[in-house]
């Protein structure tokens, strides 16, 4: 038995237990540090479209994160949704801000009554900071179309980091913006996953009707003005230009109507612009929807809204467009950027009511035509002093005695106790107790003696920002067109707010699709792909078996 254990096949019996102790202790503490590690890392994310993963958006916006976002999944124990419990570790992974806790209904079934009224079925989400918080209920988590072959409805997306990502931001943000849809002249609806988008910005959105209001209401961060078919009044349009004028923002589409808008495109002039006559039909292949000419699918210029579609190469598609005219610049401060324009090969057709050909005729007014644009304005507003006063043609004065007066040309009073001299317009005098003198002017005393504990006013002058987006066809805003470039027509309209809005691009998120996207393609490439599948391919499928069969023959 001694001589066994000191064998050989002891010894190397002996080693590899050891080291398959060793091995397995190793295995334990690698599974002890990867269940700490953040799911992100600890778990992979092999989904075809990535349903557990958060975007640069939302890693972005967590990292910036400097207050506790606390949130609540729903859910009796067992019947959770293995995809959003995915996903909120990814975020609970991303900051230490945020904290993810479960609340089972069963135990305690007043919960959610601190948050909502309604009926809360089980996987849906309550965040929470503060005393801010928002409700998500488990049907927005994933987005349902009705499928007209059954007429039943299926689960086509996954919105979970959408809601969620926009619920963090609306329980963290201190000034929600909010938009005014106007109405009272025909304008198109505004379609339900139109307004999902919108509030998944954290946009509020009102219905206005100008007629029974004095001016734009002053909460108004956003005026849409989406394609009315009945003009503005004169009184309607002046208000909406005083909107601008004082620093606000609108959103412009129009359609084509066949009859005149005076006043729609009086508030379009009071920019140098001006609609062209006609809808705009493409000569260029390349720039239209097979066989539509008038489905334009046109070329995107570079601005903060366009950048985010053009570098991921997307499209919009604008069906019966107008044209837009240019001018020059009314007034300085005023620049308008083209967003979308068409090629050179564009025309506008003129004879709308009575078309007998989709090729141009004479009569037709020949392109390039923008179609979409933007325009800013810098707007100086009133002067205002650091010590909170106004001083836009209003008195700023201190002096140590009684009123400085009134003067003819303008009177800088610094009290020292004597006066220093006068001048044919300016009058610097310094006085102890004594009225300065008489001007018409602007008075800008600065006392050194007693002041009553008052500070010299440090005027400033606050510069407001007019912007106006204008696109010239309903069609931007239709569910239809938007679903035929895979919402680049929405993506465009959202990035358009947030450049409004003050943000670089829209954090809303798009849902993932658990279906599939339309491939936009063009008339120009429809042909060339055409012939290389309907020619080029067989005849060289053809010319290669020749050649082999000849090779053949001759061996």
């Amino acid at each position: 038995m001694k001589e066994q254990f000191k064998g050989k096949r002891f010894k190397q019996g002996s080693y590899s237990s050891v080291l398959i102790v060793i091995v397995i202790a190793i295995v334990v503490v690698i599974n002890m540090v990867a269940s700490q590690l953040p799911a992100q890392f600890a778990k992979l994310d092999i989904t075809e479209n990535k349903l557990y993963s958060i975007g640069d958006q939302t890693k972005q916006m967590l990292a910036g994160l400097d207050t506790d976002i606390n949130i609540y999944l729903i859910c009796q124990e067992g019947n959770e949704d293995e995809t959003i419990m995915q996903m909120l570790d990814r975020y609970k992974g991303a900051s230490s801000h945020v904290h993810v806790s479960q609340k089972d209904p069963v135990v305690s079934p007043g919960f959610t009554k601190q948050y909502t009224d309604e009926t809360v079925s089980d996987n849906s989400i309550i965040v929470v900071s503060g005393d801010t918080y928002k409700y998500i209920p488990y049907s927005d988590l994933y987005v349902s179309e009705i499928d007209y072959n059954s007429y039943s409805y299926k689960t086509t997306g996954y919105d979970g980091e959408g809601q969620l990502t926009s619920a963090i931001a609306y329980v963290t943000s201190d000034d929600l913006p909010k938009m005014y849809i106007l109405q009272g002249h025909n304008e198109q609806s505004v379609s339900s996953s139109l307004t999902t988008r919108i509030s998944k910005e954290n946009i509020t959105t009102e219905t206005l009707s100008l007629l029974t209001m004095d001016s734009v209401p002053e909460d108004c961060d956003i005026l849409l003005i989406n394609a009315p078919q009945n003009d503005l009044s004169e009184d309607e349009a002046t208000k909406i230009i005083n909107y601008l004028d004082n620093g606000g923002k609108v959103f412009m589409v129009s359609n084509y109507t066949g009859t005149e808008m005076p006043n729609y495109d009086k508030v379009l002039a009071h920019y140098g612009l001006s609609r062209v006559d006609g809808i705009v039909l493409e000569g260029n292949p390349n720039n239209y929807y097979p066989s539509m000419p008038y489905y334009l699918i046109p070329d995107l210029d570079s601005h903060t809204i366009t950048s985010p579609l053009k570098s991921a190469n997307r499209f919009v598609i604008l069906p019966s467009a107008q044209g837009i005219q240019i001018g020059d610049a009314p007034r300085d401060g005023v620049t308008v950027s083209q967003l979308i324009g068409t090629s050179d090969s564009a025309y506008s057709k003129v004879n709308v009511a009575d078309v007998q050909t989709l090729e141009k005729e004479d009569g037709d007014i020949d392109g390039p035509f923008a179609l979409a644009v933007a325009v800013s304005e810098e707007i100086a507003g009133e002067m205002t002093d650091e010590s909170g006063g106004e001083t836009s043609g209003e008195v700023a004065g201190e002096t140590s005695g009684e009123t400085a007066g009134e003067t003819g040309g303008e009177v800088a009073d610094e009290s020292s106790g004597e006066s220093s001299g006068e001048s044919s317009d300016e009058v610097a005098s310094e006085t102890s107790g004594e009225t300065a003198g008489e001007t018409g002017g602007e008075i800008d005393s600065e006392t050194t003696g007693d002041t009553n504990g008052s500070e010299s006013n440090s005027e400033s002058e606050e510069t407001k920002k007019a912007q106006l987006v204008y696109v010239t066809t309903a069609g931007l805003l239709d569910d239809t067109m938007d679903g035929a470039v895979s919402g680049g027509n929405y993506d465009f309209f959202m990035n358009a707010i947030s450049w409004m809005s003050g943000e670089d691009s829209s954090v809303s998120i798009e849902a993932k699709s658990l279906s599939y996207d339309y491939l936009v393609t063009t008339a120009g490439s429809a042909n060339t792909w055409g012939i290389i599948l309907i020619a080029v391919v067989p005849v060289a499928v053809l010319i290669t078996g020749v050649v082999i069969w000849v090779r053949r023959r001759k061996r």
